[in-house]
């Protein structure tokens, strides 16, 4: 299953949240209008694959904002199951 998030981060930037889930977390893709180098990004997006809250800076997005919209993302894919 994939789940797609799109929203407006609180500083006004667009967030494009995928979660890849079979049984468990797969992958988590992060797009959008923020700010961040690549390698910040993708570290984001291991630690949000973990459920951990990213410790690399992404400007333009709360790392609790991603946090939480892939655990609500969990949410809806164990309902389905």
């Amino acid at each position: 299953m994939i789940c797609e998030r799109i929203f407006r981060s609180r500083a006004g930037k667009t967030v494009i949240l995928r979660v890849y889930i079979e049984n468990e977390i797969k992958r988590v893709e992060v797009t959008g209008d923020f700010f961040g180098e690549e390698e910040e990004v993708v570290e984001a997006e291991r630690d949000l694959a973990n459920l951990k809250l990213p410790s690399s800076r992404l400007i333009g997005v709360d790392p609790q904002e991603l946090l939480k919209e892939v655990e609500e993302c969990l949410l809806i894919g164990s309902k389905r199951s």
